[in-house]
């Protein structure tokens, strides 16, 4: 691919289109190559067979940024990573976007204004990641809020109920492991911590 005629130096900021369900794989491809990426995300809770999980989701859909460094970086690994469809350009030349509002965004993001699960209370039937005492790195689901904003946990996979759980031993269960059960657990006491 030969590169367009460009008049700018220097890092800039650029908008690609990713394929469907492509976003981690683009993102981590990029970062492997040198570029920095940036994917404006929202978390949330969502519900599936009555239970809700914490979830990422792209902010903007199928739109991230990535901050190119021409001349230095060349556009054509762009175009030929797996999963990208195309850099925002005007007559074949890439469009900087303007830097000052893609890090406000990028800012903002960092912090939590579009984290829809801290802000709010912990809702019944939300998967959680046990973060301290005897169930440490234990996954469960909230059965109940009590008073003083307690909760009553059932272990994933098991038929073990507790109540009167604070709200600071337990966090969100997101990302890989939320599906996770507790079936193949023996005690906590041999697992490395943060192992969710």
């Amino acid at each position: 691919m030969q590169e367009p005629e460009i008049s700018f130096n220097g890092p800039q900021w650029f908008c690609i289109t990713v394929g469907p369900n492509s976003h981690r794989q683009v993102e981590n491809a990029l970062a492997v190559i040198g570029y920095r990426v940036f994917l404006p995300k929202l978390k949330r809770w969502v519900s599936h067979a009555r239970v809700k999980k914490a979830v990422e989701r792209p902010l903007l859909g199928r739109y991230m940024f990535v901050e190119v460094n021409y001349p230095r970086q060349s556009f054509a690994p762009l175009t030929a990573t797996r999963g990208v469809d195309a850099i925002i350009s005007s007559a074949g030349i890439p469009w900087p976007m303007p830097r000052a509002e893609v890090e406000d965004l990028l800012h903002r993001q960092m912090a939590g204004e579009f984290d829809e699960v801290a802000r709010g209370p912990i809702p019944v039937g939300a998967r959680v990641a046990i973060v301290e005492g005897q169930f440490e790195n234990w996954l469960a689901t909230v059965t109940a809020r009590g008073r003083g904003g307690k909760l009553s946990l059932k272990l994933v996979g098991k038929s073990v109920t507790f109540d009167q759980v604070s709200p600071h031993e337990v966090r969100p269960a997101l990302g890989f492991g939320s599906d996770r059960t507790n079936r193949e657990r023996g005690p906590t006491s041999g697992m490395p911590a943060g192992v969710l």
